[in-house]
């Protein structure tokens, strides 16, 4: 009989605890952090010269980068399907032979391809 009065002792206790405890909860103004008194707004103000820094610190790595990685322009050596039947990879027959041999319908001149080029030559996928 003791030990049930000390369960039901410590679960009222806890129970009156944890309703104190979430009666006391700090109210949070705009989003702004309980304890810090500080808005969201004024948070991300406080950093909004960094991140200016930070992005014109990044710019400047990238032209760089790009100064020393790229200064000769690549020249593409990949042969893929071109609306000239003379440039194109399929030679104008309509099929494009895959590294593994299968083949797939040119998209500028397989039969029935016409359909998903664009006005602009462009290839458009319909889904």
């Amino acid at each position: 009989m003791k030990k049930y009065l000390e369960l039901v002792f410590v679960c009222v206790v806890s129970v009156a605890a944890t309703v104190i405890i979430l009666q006391n909860k700090p109210a949070v103004i705009d989003g702004g952090h309980p304890r810090s008194g500080c808005s969201t707004e004024d948070i991300a103000n406080m950093y909004v010269d960094y991140i200016e820094k930070w992005k014109s610190d990044i710019k400047i790595a990238f032209n760089k980068a790009e100064s020393e990685i790229l200064a000769d322009v690549p020249t593409p050596d990949i042969v893929g399907p071109d609306p000239d039947p003379d440039k194109c990879i399929c030679g104008g027959s309509g099929w494009i032979k895959q590294g593994d041999g299968h083949k797939t319908k040119c998209p500028y001149h397989g039969k029935g391809m016409g359909d998903v080029i664009g006005e602009h030559g462009l290839i458009i996928h319909k889904y």
